[in-house]
């Protein structure tokens, strides 16, 4: 069924877009599979045993994203087989966001005649898009972190405000658990990305075909985006650092506290000890001033450690 972009849904759920020179599927569909190594010659069961590999004048090209969804991110694995007049994608089922751009951007700039190389630098450049939007989505997330990690170290110094405990950086600590996973797949997924664009390249000069499309430059911009996934890398690493630091700051605080009370005690304790002892004679205990005087010796006995420990600094 045509519509008014000049696509085409096939019955088997093959979409045919940019005048048929793109033939998208969505999802497994056997169906699809068969029409497509009847019609076209192309065969992604054979492919996917093996990457960037080509077979029957296609070469197929396994690229994969981090997509946002709305149970958080996956992986979106996209398989581009490119011969010297058509491109076929296979994508889940669903719709791949990346791919969704490509097609918008080439309708956009009248691009429908694009060949088929350019229909795919098109595709890959999308994906790389798609990759350093999220990177930079998770840049703006760790600003928010650095935000959050100051106020807990600020509190540190706090006297009178509410302390920070384990709760309040275990989420943060968590997030950056998550982010830290996240950009490991992103620049596994550059890499890969890289590595399509470089056969693609390889593809279109064995051609000898001609390209509006500078692939050169598309590789530069793919590698562009690796340094900045690894910066964003080294700041949530960072972060991960500087929050453990402040978590066992906390602790050693708690400690400090918790052995300050015990040599204030001690000495209190030891006394009690002594007089409980059952002793048969004790003449302390029939003296008329026993009980004030072991009063003030436990006052003073308590004291003298708060004393020292003061003025060696320990309470700061």
């Amino acid at each position: 069924m045509n519509n008014e972009h000049g696509t085409a849904t096939l019955e088997v759920g093959v979409e045919s877009l940019n005048g048929g020179r793109w033939q998208r599927v969505r999802g497994e569909n056997p169906r699809a599979y068969t029409e497509l190594r009847e019609a076209h010659g192309v065969d992604f069961q054979d492919a996917a045993a093996v990457a960037f590999n080509t077979q029957n004048g296609f070469s197929y090209l396994p690229v994969s994203y981090v997509a946002h969804t709305d149970g958080g991110y996956n992986t979106v694995r996209i398989m581009v087989a490119v011969g010297e007049s058509s491109v076929v994608t296979v994508e889940p089922s669903g719709s791949a966001a990346a791919l969704d751009l490509a097609h918008a951007r080439m309708e956009r700039d009248g691009r429908e005649n694009d060949s088929a190389v350019e229909i795919a630098a098109s595709l890959l450049q999308a994906i790389a898009d798609t990759t350093d939007e999220l990177v930079s989505a998770m840049s703006h997330g760790t600003e928010r972190m650095m935000m959050e990690t100051g106020a807990i170290l600020e509190s540190l110094e706090a006297k009178k405000s509410r302390e920070f405990g384990v709760s309040d950086v275990t989420f943060t600590q968590q997030e950056l658990a998550d982010m830290e996973s996240l950009l490991s797949h992103c620049m596994e997924s550059q890499l890969a990305l890289a590595e399509a664009a470089r056969h693609l390249r390889a593809k279109m000069w064995g051609l000898g075909l001609a390209t509006r499309t500078d692939l050169g430059r598309l590789i530069e911009d793919i590698e562009a985006i690796e340094p900045h996934i690894e910066f964003v890398h080294d700041r949530v690493r960072l972060l991960q650092q500087t929050n453990n630091l402040a978590l066992n700051v906390k602790q050693n605080q708690i400690i400090k506290v918790f052995s300050v009370v015990t040599a204030v005690f001690l000495p209190v304790m030891l006394l009690s000890t002594y007089y409980s002892m059952n002793f048969e004679h004790m003449p302390i205990l029939g003296w008329q001033y026993a009980e004030p005087m072991i009063i003030v010796l436990s006052f003073i006995f308590a004291l003298a450690p708060l004393i020292y420990v003061r003025r060696r600094g320990w309470l700061r």
